[in-house]
């Protein structure tokens, strides 16, 4: 008998041994999932930034109003 024989059909057994096809599309498959979720996360990474740049507008606004507000105050308080 061959006794290389339990080893082959382990690997025989295998698909994933037995086909190099079967082996890369299982591949293609796992980097999909890998950049799937890294196009998920760069994405809401994205709509965090949008949100500090409304948030740090609305605070460059405001600084200004209170700016002019403050200028007012002080126009009238030395007046006196």
């Amino acid at each position: 008998l061959y006794t290389g024989l339990p080893e082959l059909l382990a690997k025989w057994q295998n698909p994933r041994e037995a086909d190099p096809m079967t082996r890369v599309q299982e591949e293609v498959e796992e980097t999909k999932i890998v950049m799937h979720n890294t196009i998920q996360s760069v994405l809401e990474r994205g709509e965090k930034l949008d949100d500090l740049v409304k948030k740090s507008e609305n605070l460059s606004d405001q600084s200004k109003l209170f700016y002019t507000q403050a200028r007012k105050m002080n126009k009238c308080c030395n007046y006196y």
